[in-house]
């Protein structure tokens, strides 16, 4: 991570005393600061767009997950382009379901409600530099339907790849090997900066919510073992 001084957090959940327990663990870390904590709603959605936190944890609500992920959804509610912060969705339920649910609207962190300090402290880091987060139990979960998921439809994929540059197609791969911006730009001789744009572009144009949709569609269609991964940028 660049600055750890700067990785500011904020928690969304409707029970005082989860978002109590979770600010108490968190400001155990002195990376870490919890910059506000409220119940999930528009006011929330505002208070992301005024503290501008670079992860916030919220309880399972899809709906304010999407509005929160989407940048159509951010802008309404006040969110500058660019800062739509990095989600990890906090669950006391154990079921496939929500992890999925959270995924597709856009999480890039999975975490029940019972982990330990150190998985919560990990998983925030982790995507606050732009990378994702599972819990380890629910992770061979989505290997698994990984596994099972039906073929995409290659030509679509293709088309939509196609529209990359080399160095953003070199990025992906790096994605998709689960390296974070930090090892990508080491990898490529970049600044960190650089390949935070690189994602940025990359997820615009293939539109996706988060790297980690991005990594399973580039290791699905192949691209981690396609010769156009070593392209020039």
């Amino acid at each position: 991570m660049d600055d750890f001084s700067t990785l500011d957090v904020m928690l969304v959940d409707n029970e005082d005393l989860v978002r109590r327990g979770f600010r108490q663990a968190l400001g155990e870390s002195p990376d870490i600061t919890v910059v506000a904590d409220t119940r999930v709603g528009d006011e929330a959605l505002r208070m992301v767009g005024l503290r501008r936190p670079r992860v916030v944890l919220v309880d399972a609500e899809y709906e304010f997950i999407r509005k929160l992920a989407r940048p159509s959804g951010a802008a309404a509610s006040g969110i500058a382009p660019g800062i739509v912060p990095g989600i990890i969705v906090l669950t006391s339920i154990d079921l496939d379901s929500h992890l999925f649910r959270s995924l597709k609207a856009g999480a890039s962190g999975f975490l029940l409600k019972s982990a330990s300090q150190e998985e919560l402290t990990s998983a925030v880091r982790a995507v606050a530099d732009g990378g994702a987060f599972l819990c380890p139990k629910m992770t061979r979960r989505l290997i698994d339907r990984f596994e099972i998921l039906p073929p995409p439809h290659e030509r679509s994929h293709a088309v939509a790849l196609a529209a990359l540059s080399g160095r953003e197609t070199q990025v992906l791969c790096g994605i998709a090997k689960g390296r974070s911006n930090q090892e990508i730009a080491h990898e490529l001789h970049v600044t960190p900066a650089t390949v935070k744009s690189h994602v940025s572009r990359i997820l615009a144009k293939l539109e996706l919510p988060n790297r980690m949709h991005a990594a399973l569609m580039a290791q699905r269609s192949g691209l981690v073992h396609s010769p156009q991964a070593s392209a020039a940028p």
